[in-house]
């Protein structure tokens, strides 16, 4: 993977935030991701994930999208584009939501703040990026105003139980202001950093905003007061511990809300969306298939692999999978048969010449507290 990242940035293919010099000298072993030549990790992806379970890790985020909506249409478009109802979601305040096509299958997942009057904040996933940009371009009044600030704005996660605390010393930030999805600005030497109460870890976490020329100081700041720099390989871990699905895994173009356990973030009670009628008549009829945690007994679930109840009785394929340090065993998520998503349902997975076992288990597979006021947070 390392060798390929190499050959597509010699080819000018991939991508690097403003941050990459200040953590190749920290040691990053790089991967692509996206189009992104990334941190995979910088000491070991154990060492990084546990460090964010107890204590503070910061990540480098800055490939994730940043979509600028304004216009006295912007709300009645949102509505209309998005799953969940934005109509309680005030300035200062966001929301995780899902892009439809008329299907129902998910273009993709992402939160949306709104920072103003009459002015979004859309942070798409990073392989998603232009496919948003097109579908809101499709539907856009030519009244709203639609700009794509991924390449002007970085963004950095301070995530950790000891996240609120570093906050606070570096930014002069009380986070116990911070309430889950906020959105408030801030000034560091001069210039304007927007933070966010949010976070793909389930630990309390904050992302911050800023332009390309201050995301050096953000992320020396931060790393001096002690937060551990971790790469991709944590955080996809821990957002594995926490049953959080990832877009291009366990969601996509063939997937629907209602399938992947998501139907809390549509609201069927607001006016019409993409996709409505469609995720409607899922909801009622019920899934044929269900997105589930696995609990492996020994070994790890790839993505792809094939599931079964026996040797025979094919019910689902492997989404995702991944060692857990915390439970120190591979835990994983996959779409069965909706017929077999019963917690404790004893699996087989197949991969080549090896059979696993395990089980279906629920999510999130471990209980963190979210909390900003504990551990120093």
């Amino acid at each position: 993977m390392i060798l390929i990242a190499q050959f597509r940035l010699w080819l000018g293919v991939l991508k690097r935030t403003p941050l990459y010099e200040l953590e190749k000298d920290l040691g990053a072993k790089f991967t692509e991701f996206a189009g992104w030549e990334l941190p995979l990790y910088y000491s070991s992806i154990t060492e990084e994930h546990l460090a964010v379970r107890k204590t503070a890790g910061i990540f480098d985020i800055s490939h994730l999208g940043k979509i600028s909506i304004k216009g006295k249409e912007a709300y009645d478009f949102l509505q209309y584009i998005i799953t969940a109802d934005i109509s309680k979601t005030l300035v200062g305040s966001g929301t995780y939501t899902l892009i439809c096509n008329e299907q129902g299958g998910i273009i993709d997942d992402e939160i949306i703040y709104h920072t103003e009057k009459d002015s979004y904040l859309v942070i798409p996933n990073a392989s998603q990026v232009t496919r948003v940009l097109d579908w809101f371009r499709k539907h856009a009044a030519s009244q709203l105003y639609i700009k794509d600030l991924t390449s002007e704005l970085c963004l950095i996660a301070l995530q950790g139980p000891n996240s609120g605390s570093i906050l606070e010393q570096a930014f002069d930030e009380r986070p116990e202001i911070y309430k889950r999805y906020s959105i408030r600005t801030t000034e560091i030497e001069g210039d304007v950093l927007t933070i966010a109460r949010s976070g793909y870890t389930g630990e309390c976490g904050f992302e911050i905003f800023c332009r390309r020329e201050t995301a050096s100081i953000v992320w020396e700041r931060i790393l001096s007061i002690g937060a551990k720099p971790a790469g991709l390989g944590a955080r996809d871990t821990l957002r594995l511990e926490m049953g959080y699905p990832l877009y291009s895994k366990d969601l996509s173009y063939d997937t629907s809300p209602i399938e992947a356990g998501l139907e809390r973030f549509v609201s069927f009670e607001k006016g019409n969306f993409i996709g409505k009628a469609a995720l409607y008549k899922q909801s009622l009829e019920g899934p044929k298939r269900k997105l589930v945690g696995l609990v492996i007994d020994k070994g790890i679930a790839r993505q792809g692999k094939v599931m079964a109840i026996d040797r025979e009785d094919e019910i689902g394929v492997v989404t995702s999978g991944s060692y857990s340090p915390i439970l120190r065993k591979g835990i994983g998520m996959a779409y069965v048969k909706a017929m077999n998503a019963r917690v404790g349902e004893a699996i087989r997975i197949k991969d080549g010449k090896k059979m696993y076992t395990g089980r279906i288990a629920r999510r999130p597979f471990i209980k963190v507290s979210s909390s900003c006021l504990r551990g120093g947070c």
